[in-house]
């Protein structure tokens, strides 16, 4: 992708390289710090504010704006993980720093309905799915409030006796960061906090795939202010086939056959899952 790359084409480099070194995947040694490190230079390269600063400061500036932000820092190799998405060394910088949010949204588990033919074959599929994202100026919205201690999480004191303070946790949707908090009725973002995007994603089917096993999409479940967002996981749910059954990676069919033939033998012509037709032989 060129330096002038679009969001979807960003997020189209983005799935092809995590799916090539998600630690689920790929065993080799590195591969799961490779995947945690395109996934940290895809979320700059989609947050618009990170990525003006990593173009103007390099690394040093990212690095200093996230600590303020208290994201801490030490990630390193800018360049090489820049590199994935076609950018090479055309930033300023080379590194950054953040410390890895503790919250995030809940992941969302979807039934993805496939043959046995998809399976044994393989494929590629379509789909395109609505989710919430951020209002574009959601931190216009924001105020401060000291007693807001996480997103949803408000702490205020007390007084139980004279003398005496107790610090009380409550629930509270308002309070999205560490001293800060959502404006209601904010002119910016007139419908809330987000707004719904409908996004289009390839699922990559490999050939030998499981039921029940997840095709995961990271962070493209429902954002929400202060918080990253979850997963996104397709479950594989096998149909039924009309003939085969599958146990393992072994195909099995169930069929009737007259007395002679199990006492004399015989030949049955089957066709395979992906057409080709084949003979089996039985002796008496």
């Amino acid at each position: 992708i060129s330096r002038k790359a679009t969001q979807k084409e960003i997020k189209k480099a983005y799935r092809s390289k995590s799916l090539e070194f998600h630690p689920d995947k790929n065993k080799n040694e590195g591969a799961a710090e490779k995947f945690a490190e395109i996934a940290y230079a895809y979320e700059v390269l989609t947050d618009e504010e990170k990525k003006n600063i990593y173009d103007r400061h390099g690394e040093e500036g990212l690095k200093q704006h996230e600590q303020r932000q208290g994201q801490g820092g030490g990630h390193g190799g800018f360049d090489d993980i820049f590199s994935h998405f076609g950018f090479g060394g055309g930033f300023p910088g080379g590194g950054g720093g953040r410390q890895q949010r503790e919250q995030s949204t809940p992941n969302i588990n979807i039934p993805l309905r496939v043959s046995l033919k998809q399976l044994y074959l393989g494929d590629t599929i379509e789909v395109e799915y609505v989710r919430q994202t951020l209002c574009v100026n959601w931190q216009e919205c924001m105020k401060a409030n000291q007693e807001c201690q996480g997103p949803g999480v408000k702490v205020r004191m007390q007084q139980i006796a004279p003398g005496f303070v107790q610090q009380v946790q409550q629930r509270d949707e308002r309070c999205v960061a560490r001293g800060k908090m959502w404006s209601s009725n904010c002119r910016v973002c007139p419908d809330g906090q987000t707004q719904s995007e409908k996004i289009d994603l390839t699922i990559d089917l490999q050939k030998g795939m499981y039921p029940g096993e997840p095709i995961t999409f990271d962070g493209v479940a429902d954002e929400k202010p202060g918080m990253n967002p979850g997963d996104l996981n397709f479950v594989i749910t096998q149909e039924k086939h009309e003939y085969y059954h599958r146990d393992g990676d072994h195909l099995y069919v169930t069929m009737e056959i007259p007395l002679v033939d199990a006492l004399t033998g015989f030949k049955h012509e089957f066709e395979h899952l992906d057409g080709h037709k084949f003979i089996v032989n039985v002796d008496g």
